[in-house]
Order: structure tokens, then C-alpha cells, then sequence
């Protein structure tokens, strides 16, 4: 996702905050307009996951 945003055209910078082998973390800032969206990825064993976008928690179990 974040190489799809970087290479188009209008697409936009992503800051990595945090990535290490339980978390990773990025904010999206659109180049053609305001918005900011804000990831949160968090292991939470081998077969759970859980993650927030722009605040609102969701979580996947496989």
C-alpha cells in the first residue's frame, strides 16, 4: 500500500513511526488534499491481528 501511495502521482507521503517484528505503525498525507489516515498494525499472536485506523479499532483472528 505504502509503495502504491510513494510511486503515484497523487498520491501522497507515508511516515513509518514504528516498525519492528509486533507493530508497525504509518500516517498517509494525500498530496491533492487535506486528509491524513493513521495505521496501526499490532501482532497479537501467530493467528491474531489487531489495528486501528484513524482511531477506530478492528481486529482479525486466521
Amino acid at each position: 500500500m505504502t509503495g502504491t501511495i510513494k510511486s503515484s502521482p497523487n498520491g501522497g507521503s507515508v511516515d513509518e513511526t514504528v516498525n519492528n517484528s509486533t507493530q508497525y505503525n504509518f500516517i498517509i498525507k494525500y498530496n491533492i488534499t487535506t486528509t491524513t489516515q493513521s495505521f496501526e498494525f499490532r501482532k497479537v499472536s501467530t493467528t491474531q491481528i489487531q489495528w486501528k485506523d484513524n482511531n477506530t479499532e478492528h481486529g482479525l483472528t486466521w
